[in-house]
């Protein structure tokens, strides 16, 4: 459903408080489920991801202590569960808004 280069907005797993962030996947990480001996591990899919939006990532340091700093740290992991939805990004998805001239 989601590939490389993808803009995507996501949820922290933290809680509903933390506001969702834009982030662009990078790597996608696919881990398969094992059976143990006493219990089973279940696999998921994830993303490595890097935050795109300088104060998303100021907001998380200061309200919330969560360390990011623009340009330098803002590599992050994500669980395909936790993105909410794909942004369109492209020129296409942009509407023009055309005026409509009044005829008299």
């Amino acid at each position: 459903m989601y590939k490389e280069g993808d803009m995507v907005l996501i949820k922290s797993c933290a809680g509903d408080a933390i506001p969702a962030i834009h982030v662009v996947l990078i790597k996608k990480i696919v881990v398969k489920g094992q059976k143990g001996k006493y219990f089973d591990w279940p696999g998921y899919v994830g993303w490595e991801c890097r935050l795109t939006k300088p104060e998303e990532a100021d907001l998380l340091r200061k309200e919330w202590s969560i360390p990011f700093k623009f340009p330098d740290h803002i590599k992050t992991f994500v669980v395909e569960a936790r993105i909410i939805k794909k942004i369109n990004t492209s020129a296409k998805s942009k509407r023009v808004r055309k005026s409509k001239k009044k005829t008299i």
